[in-house]
């Protein structure tokens, strides 16, 4: 029955809201909602052999601590940075495997993890999918492992805000690569190639790690071993010590030579209304939510606020304290800390994040094509109009979400 009135309000949505002049952004919802048809419909009430009972809220309250404390955005030096507190258990086997199979938004889970136990998480993930017909390149949820660490990683579907922002950085840059190639060396342009959800497994000293970036730039060309370059790690209001471990792994045993981080924290974070709303025009109501979430944006831009969206009194985004990047490198060198927002404000930016073209290519690749090196520049402008863009998607998303599943 449940499955059922999933699948009928999924099909009425999609006759009747798509055919509506909304706003495109609400054409991401729809294909995560198609997703997650699939894994609604195996939702069990009861205990069952290998199947667990799937009761999860639908609430994003930072499966592990907060990204940074309020406190910690003073300075741009590295010493401010005051990480949240990790999960420290061993016995979160079944959390993990429950997050897995009922994929609730915005959560990650960091578990320590011995090599043997992972393979058994793994395995049963894998069967679970072969089971219910789960095609291996869903994105979401995703499970990796960090064998430097002894640490499974869980990460379920991301927000608009999150994936938004890691495509349009990953686009600025690329932008700026080409066209500084396109005027001293355009044939190596297609030799750069940046991906997106793929998955990437090396050796350890305690068994294979793997790890699928945000993004990634890898250099390749025909009888050259295609060599990461630059992977791409954004957080939206997670714990800073996790990204580090991310980025640490990329570096270390992944063979990344730069690693960068886009660090976003939302405060307050995101909390799922306790109590369903009594709506008979589900579809209207999500039209007027929108009109509402842009209106809000607006009145919120003109005070350079990035956030809050409210909407039937309830906070579905609250306001985007900070943005920052990093650029690592596998050098060891400790970067400087480019601000986008600060706290809750527009921050002046800076055309250069301290990425160099050379960045994304081998050695021995970079000696022989006798390229003028430059820093790569950066368009943060570009980046806060998309960001403000992708906080209007995210509140419209959970809107949504909250209606259809807690609804439907």
């Amino acid at each position: 029955m449940l499955a059922f009135r999933f699948r009928h309000f999924l099909n009425y949505w999609s006759n009747s809201l798509w055919s509506a002049s909304l706003p495109s952004s609400l054409l991401r919802l729809r294909d995560l909602l198609q997703h997650e048809i699939l894994a609604n419909r195996l939702l069990k009430s009861d205990v069952s052999g290998d199947h667990l009972k799937l009761n999860y809220p639908l609430q994003s309250t930072g499966s592990t601590a907060e990204l940074l404390s309020a406190n910690a955005m003073q300075d741009s030096s590295i010493s401010d940075m005051i990480p949240g507190n990790d999960r420290n258990s061993s016995s979160d086997y079944v959390e993990a495997l429950s997050l897995l199979k009922n994929n609730p938004p915005e959560q990650r889970l960091d578990i320590p993890m011995p090599y043997s136990r992972y393979l058994q998480l793994e395995d049963s993930w894998s069967k679970f999918k072969s089971e219910n017909d789960i095609s291996e390149e869903m994105r979401s949820p995703s499970l990796s492992y960090n064998s430097l660490m002894q640490i499974a990683t869980v990460v379920t579907t991301q927000s608009a805000l999150h994936d938004n922002t890691g495509a349009v950085f990953r686009d600025i840059i690329a932008s700026s690569v080409n066209e500084y190639l396109s005027l001293h060396e355009p044939g190596k342009i297609p030799n750069i190639k940046n991906f997106a959800s793929t998955t990437m497994t090396r050796p350890g000293p305690s068994g294979w790690s793997s790890k699928e970036p945000d993004h990634s730039f890898v250099y390749s060309r025909r009888g050259f071993v295609p060599q990461l370059q630059v992977a791409i790690e954004c957080g939206v209001s997670e714990n800073y010590n996790a990204l580090c471990r991310d980025k640490d792994l990329w570096i270390q045993q992944m063979g990344a030579e730069v690693v960068i981080l886009i660090c976003l924290n939302e405060i307050p974070h995101y909390q799922s209304p306790r109590v369903a709303y009594n709506i008979e025009d589900k579809v209207g109501d999500i039209r007027k939510m929108s009109q509402h979430a842009t209106e809000a944006m607006e009145n919120n831009m003109k005070q350079d606020n990035y956030g809050p969206v409210k909407y039937r009194g309830h906070n579905w985004l609250g306001k985007l304290e900070t943005l920052f990047v990093e650029v690592w490198r596998a050098n060891g060198q400790i970067p400087d800390r480019k601000w986008l927002i600060r706290h809750g404000h527009t921050s002046p930016l800076s055309r250069s994040i301290g990425l160099r073209v050379r960045d994304f290519f081998p050695e021995t690749e970079w000696a022989v094509c006798k390229i003028p090196d430059s820093d790569v520049p950066f368009d943060g402008g570009r980046l806060q109009l998309d960001v403000e863009e992708a906080i209007k998607s995210t509140a419209i998303e959970r809107f949504c979400r909250f209606l259809w599943s807690r609804q439907a």
